[in-house]
């Protein structure tokens, strides 16, 4: 009985070296295109994480500023009308921060929410709303001191503005070392891409 097994012909072996170099070469291009998306997508992380967190720097340093100001001034105006020392110098320069305030008051309310979230924002609201008063009080003392008649001490003390902008200042620092404590965490910017950033 003749053997009718065929022995592989060398053709048949060169075959399948070949498809073994092509599918080595495919793969390693696989590879090499997920490794380089891969790095492309950590770098374009990176640059979005460091963008966002110059911006929300740039957004807490220019809040606190302005908040900051605004109750030194408020403070140098209530020193003034009470000790009868350029009440009026003094209360141009808080009137200033509070037309400052005011012209940016919405937009600095919408980046303090887009890159701290919507409970910094209502902190913020809260903050200033606590001008509300010292507000109330100093335009009736610029008010008095305009048409030449005293300054209603009477009602600084009864308000204890003073003791009041104290705690204010204090209020601010508060807020500020919140808003500090979420630029060191890299919990900023938190609809982009996803809440809240992450360190790459």
């Amino acid at each position: 009985m003749s053997d009718d097994k065929k022995v592989p012909s060398a053709s048949s072996g060169k075959g399948f070296d070949l498809i073994k170099s092509i599918l080595t070469v495919i793969l390693a291009s696989i590879a090499a295109a997920w490794i380089s998306h891969h790095y492309k997508v950590q770098e374009e992380a990176a640059a979005d994480y460091a963008e966002s967190k110059k911006a929300a720097t740039t957004t807490y340093y220019e809040t606190i500023d302005t908040l900051g100001k605004r109750n030194y001034y408020a403070l140098q105006a209530f020193y003034g009308f009470y000790w009868s020392q350029d009440e009026m110098a003094h209360w141009q320069q808080y009137d200033n921060m509070r037309s400052y305030w005011n012209e940016r008051q919405y937009s600095t309310l919408a980046l303090i929410r887009r890159y701290f979230g919507a409970a910094a924002e209502q902190q913020l609201q809260d903050l200033v709303s606590k001008f509300e008063p010292v507000d109330e009080k100093l335009i009736a003392a610029r008010n008095a001191f305009r048409d030449g008649n005293p300054t209603p001490k009477e009602e600084f003390d009864k308000a204890r503005l003073g003791p009041y902008l104290l705690n204010l200042a204090d209020d601010i620092k508060n807020f500020s070392k919140s808003l500090q404590g979420q630029l060191k965490e890299g919990q900023v910017d938190i609809y982009s891409p996803q809440p809240p950033l992450k360190k790459p």
